[in-house]
C-alpha cells in the first residue's frame, strides 16, 4: 500500500513539474526578454511622424519626440527601424495633450485653481506647477492595416516651487532638441511617457513579427 502511494505521488509530481515547465516555455517571448544584451530576431517597424492633436507643441518639438522614441526602441535591440515601404509594422503616435506648465493655487482657501490643486497646495504650503502629456499609440500591421494593439499613455509631474529637483536623466536629446525641457517637470513627463511607449511596444508586438 505504501509503495502504491509513493508511486502515485511520484506520478502526480511529475505531471506538476511538466506543467510548470510547459507553461514557462510557452510564455517565453524574445520581445519580453529584459536583457540589455538581446541578440535575437528583430521586428521591422517604421515610426510615423508624431501627429499633433493639441495646441502648445510645435513641429520641431514633435520631431525631437519622435527621435527620442526611436532612440528608445533602438536601445532595446529588438527593432529594425526602416522606411514605410520595408516595414511589417507601423507605429503611429498622436500627441493628444502637451502641457509644459499648469499652475495651481497657493495654499489656503484663497488659492484658486481646482479643488484638488488647492487641497494639495494647502498640504504643501507652496504654489504647484504641473506638467502633463498624453500620447495615443497604435501598432498597425502594414499589410492588412489592422490595429494590433493601442493604448493611451499619460504622465504627469508636479513641481513644488520651493524645492528644486533634477527631473530628467542625462539623455542627449535633452541637450539638443528638447533642451528647453531639461530638468523641468515636463522633461520628466516626456521621459516617462516615451519610456512607457517603448515598453508597451516591446510587450505588445506578436512574436511572429520577430524575424532573423
Amino acid at each position: 500500500m505504501k509503495k502504491s502511494i509513493k508511486i502515485l505521488n511520484a506520478v502526480v509530481l511529475s505531471f506538476f513539474l511538466a506543467g510548470c515547465f510547459s507553461t514557462k516555455a510557452a510564455s517565453k517571448n524574445p520581445a519580453l526578454d529584459s536583457s540589455s544584451h538581446y541578440t535575437g530576431p528583430k521586428a521591422k517597424v517604421t515610426v510615423s511622424d508624431f501627429e499633433l492633436k493639441t495646441s502648445g507643441i510645435y513641429t520641431p518639438v514633435s520631431l525631437s519626440l519622435k527621435e527620442y522614441f526611436i532612440t528608445i526602441l533602438n536601445e532595446t535591440r529588438r527593432f529594425e527601424i526602416v522606411s514605410p515601404q520595408e516595414a511589417d509594422l507601423i507605429i503611429s503616435v498622436e500627441v493628444v495633450e502637451f502641457i509644459p506648465e499648469s499652475s495651481g493655487g497657493k495654499s489656503g482657501s484663497g488659492g484658486g485653481g481646482s479643488s484638488a490643486r488647492s487641497f494639495m497646495g494647502g498640504l504643501l504650503g507652496e504654489v504647484l506647477n504641473k506638467a502633463n502629456m498624453q500620447l495615443r499609440l497604435r501598432l498597425i500591421d502594414k499589410l492588412s492595416s489592422n490595429i494590433i494593439s493601442s493604448r493611451d499613455i499619460q504622465s504627469q509631474a508636479v513641481e513644488n516651487s520651493g524645492k528644486k529637483e533634477a527631473y530628467t536623466p542625462h539623455d542627449k536629446i535633452f541637450k539638443t532638441g528638447l533642451s528647453e525641457y531639461a530638468d523641468t517637470p515636463m522633461g520628466k513627463v516626456i521621459h516617462d511617457c516615451l519610456q512607457d511607449a517603448g515598453r508597451f511596444t516591446v510587450q505588445n508586438i506578436p512574436q511572429n513579427y520577430y524575424k532573423n
